[in-house]
Order: C-alpha cells, then sequence, then structure tokens
C-alpha cells in the first residue's frame, strides 16, 4: 500500500458511513422542501459544498443552499431562509453577509444558507450567490480520480496547519485545494508547483485573466467571478509554510504530514530549565475573549497582539518571538523577551543643532525633572539623557495597554488583563501554548 492509499483509508469516509451521509442528506434536502411549500416562494434546496463534489473528508459536512429568486426582498430572504433551518438540533444563527444556520441532524453538521439564484457572477446580490456557480464549475471539470487528489491536498493542508479560510487559520479553503487539483492534475503535482512559489509574484488562473489587479500574497482568480481572488483568506506566514511543507514533503514523504503526532506540553520544570538556558523572559497576556465569532474576533487578536509588539519594539524591549491563541474563553498573547528590563537613563535625540526648534529642544530640557543630564551635541544632533517612563515591558503595557487600538470588543476586554510572567505562564491550560512558543518545530517534525 503506498502512502497515498494508507492517507486515503484514513478520511476518506467508510461505505457505511457514506450510505448514511447520503440518507442523511436526502432527509434534509426533503425537510427543507416541506418547510418551502408552507412559505408558498418558488425556491430550490441544493446539495453544494464537498459532499456535492464527492470532494469531502470524514467527517463530512453538509452544506444546502436555498436557492430564492432574484427578485425576493433581503427581508424576506432572511427570515424565510432562517425558518427553514429551524428543525437542525443544537441549531446557531451563524452571519456572513446574512444570517443562516448551523446546526446538526443525524450526527452530521449541516448549514442550511438562503442565497439568491443567479446565472453568473454578474448577477450576484450577496458574496454567498456564487457557491452554487463553484459548486457546478468543479462538478463539470473534475476527472477520474482527481477527487481522491483533492481529499490528499485537504488532508496535507489539514495536517500542516494551513487548511481554512476562516480568520482563524488563513488558509487554504476546500474550493482553493479542488482548483488548485484542477489546475496542477494532481495533489503531488500541487505540491511540485508550489515548490517554484513566491508571495506577490504568482497569478494562477484557470479560465481568463483577473478582472483587477489583486494584493494578496497568492492569487487565483476564481474561474466564475474574475473579480475574485479566491486564496485572498492565504496570509503571507501560511503561504510559506505551505510552501516550505510541500518541499519537505517531496523531500521525504512521511504520514506525519497528514496526521501530526500530538506535541506533549513541556512540564513546568522543562520550561523553567529551557528558558533559564536561553536567558530569556516570558510575559502572558490573558484576556477575557468576548462572545463574538471566531471571524470577528480573530481579527481583533492579531490586531491587539500586534499592537503590543509594537509599542514594545518601540520603546526599545526587544521581543524575540510571539504568539496569541484563544485557550477556552480567554484570549492569550504571549511574548518571550531578549531584553525585558532597561535602565533608566534613556538617550533622547533631538534637532540638529542649527534647525529652528534647536532653542526649544534646549530650554525643555535644561534643568527638566526627567532629564539625567544636560543637553550635548553628538555629531550635529543635541542629545539628552533622560529618565524612561518604563523600565520594564510589564509596567509599559500596564500604563498603555487602554490607550492602544485593540479592536472594538476587545478594547472593553482589556481592562481586566492579567500579566503573567515566566512560570505564571506554566499553568496546565497554558503550557500548550508556552511550549509551541518555546519549541517551534512544525507539526510534522
Amino acid at each position: 500500500m503506498t502512502l497515498e492509499e494508507e492517507v486515503l483509508k484514513r478520511v476518506v469516509p467508510s461505505a457505511e458511513e457514506e450510505t448514511r451521509l447520503r440518507e442523511t442528506v436526502e432527509d434534509v434536502r426533503s425537510r427543507v422542501a416541506l418547510a418551502v411549500k408552507a412559505h408558498k416562494i418558488a425556491v430550490e434546496p441544493l446539495l453544494v459544498g464537498s459532499v456535492a463534489k464527492g470532494t469531502h473528508l470524514s467527517p463530512p459536512e453538509i452544506d444546502i443552499f436555498v436557492l430564492f429568486p432574484r427578485e425576493t426582498p433581503r427581508e424576506t430572504l432572511e427570515k424565510v431562509g432562517l425558518a427553514l433551518g429551524e428543525f437542525l438540533e443544537d441549531k446557531k444563527r451563524m452571519y456572513a453577509e446574512h444570517p443562516y444556520t448551523r446546526g446538526f441532524w443525524k450526527g452530521f453538521e449541516v448549514e442550511v444558507v438562503p442565497c439568491y439564484r443567479i446565472r453568473d457572477a454578474s448577477e450576484k446580490m450577496s458574496a454567498v450567490d456564487r457557491t452554487p456557480l463553484h459548486a457546478r464549475y468543479v462538478i463539470d471539470r473534475i476527472g477520474k480520480g482527481q477527487r481522491d487528489q483533492v481529499r490528499l491536498l485537504k488532508a496535507f493542508c489539514e495536517g500542516v496547519g494551513v487548511y481554512g479560510a476562516e480568520a482563524k487559520v488563513q488558509g487554504f479553503s476546500g474550493y482553493l485545494c479542488e482548483l488548485l487539483v484542477l489546475k496542477f492534475e494532481t495533489f503531488r503535482g500541487v505540491l511540485e508547483a508550489a515548490t517554484r512559489w513566491r508571495a506577490h509574484e504568482l497569478v494562477i488562473a484557470l479560465e481568463g485573466p483577473a478582472a483587477k489587479p489583486f494584493t494578496e500574497p497568492l492569487v487565483v482568480v476564481d474561474p466564475v467571478d474574475a473579480g475574485r481572488n479566491v486564496a485572498s483568506a492565504v496570509s503571507e506566514e501560511t503561504l510559506a509554510t505551505f510552501v516550505h511543507a510541500a518541499k519537505s514533503f517531496l523531500g521525504k514523504p512521511r504520514l506525519e504530514f497528514f496526521f501530526p503526532k500530538p506535541r506533549k506540553p513541556l512540564s513546568p520544570a522543562a520550561a523553567k530549565r529551557t528558558l533559564a538556558v536561553r536567558g530569556t523572559t516570558i510575559l502572558g497576556l490573558v484576556i477575557p475573549a468576548p462572545q463574538i465569532t471566531e471571524d470577528v474576533l480573530y481579527p481583533q487578536v492579531r490586531k491587539a497582539h500586534r499592537a503590543v509588539e509594537d509599542a514594545c519594539r518601540r520603546a526599545d524591549f526587544r521581543i524575540a518571538r510571539s504568539r496569541f491563541a484563544v485557550v477556552g474563553g480567554t484570549i492569550l498573547l504571549l511574548f518571550e523577551f531578549e531584553v525585558f528590563a532597561l535602565p533608566v537613563a534613556q538617550k533622547h535625540r533631538g534637532p540638529p543643532v542649527w534647525v529652528k526648534n534647536a532653542d526649544d529642544f534646549l530650554k525643555k530640557w535644561r534643568g527638566a525633572k526627567d532629564a539625567l543630564s544636560a543637553p550635548r551635541i553628538e555629531g550635529d544632533h543635541w542629545v539628552v539623557d533622560v529618565r524612561r517612563e518604563a523600565r520594564d515591558a510589564s509596567r509599559l503595557i500596564r500604563a498603555h495597554l487602554s490607550q492602544w487600538s485593540l479592536g472594538s470588543d476587545l478594547a472593553s476586554a482589556a481592562k481586566r488583563t492579567r500579566l503573567l510572567r515566566d512560570a505564571q505562564t506554566f499553568k496546565r491550560a497554558l503550557l500548550p501554548e508556552v511550549t509551541r512558543l518555546l519549541d517551534p518545530r512544525f507539526p510534522w517534525e
């Protein structure tokens, strides 16, 4: 059995699961169709997504899009669209451009999404209207055996940590994986192509050229809408990780790329020893996570992480590496400092001696309370030693966290931030993230 066959054996639904899936799809579709009759609107429930295309992994998800006539008022589409998913168990109301329902039915996760029926992308009234066109494009073109090639690519992306276009991952969507296999024919064909990719230097098109320029690291022109980049969610770091993983796999194929072994967290003693050897300091910010969707939360978490990191670096506190995570109901921002504490004295550079406002600089700092020296000339600039505002990074963060741009929902939650230093971060719930900070190996390594 080849490595690819072993992977497929583990990720493709069994015959029993496939039978149960198809029966559930028909049951869901019939229940939606029955609910449609009660509203007397000519709408059509349509199976889309990976199950419709036969590229699904185990466990599969069922996506039913309900196609409304274009003349349907948006208010009616939203109200009726939500009502059609009321039969689902453990249902939740989700939001994209308009609300839809996610829940479970007979053990499968199901989404019932209202959209407008369109013939081509020029008629779209919301972003989700293109999804049935995506399904039809792939179904009409995917060749014999390519469904399993897509499954291999999806499983590979999942294993190396880059699968999913959601804000949490910023990675490869299922549709993107399908298009890449259509373009490069096989799973290995995609990986071989990826070894030559460079961020911001590549545009992949299956049909005509892009209708406009794109600025994202990876550009894959949507074959049903040339004005859309299917890879717009893929971040520079995610793309780089995928390219490195592709090179590593082709050099030495292993199951660990698809099914990485769980990383055992460091013990508190081992984490302490690692810090002692490195001579660094860990600072953790623990913030209560607001009750918002992940796609709203993660961009704000990234913004907060970047704001803290930038402010520390501007104040000369050098950060070796950092990461963030949402652990349960808690946001964790972790920073490992090369320089965590600084002396009281800080050199403050002023203007050139001969500029007009040089006298203002001298007036301000001669005899000033926070001046630790008289102004002096270095090169052609005035310089003075001043009292540093915060001698360690934790003091800086405490003093200014509420003033930094953290995102609308995090700004309030950040008022309850707890700062943890070194061993204080070695709590059981946090140690997996501390381990990933101190041991940044890739999942397959």
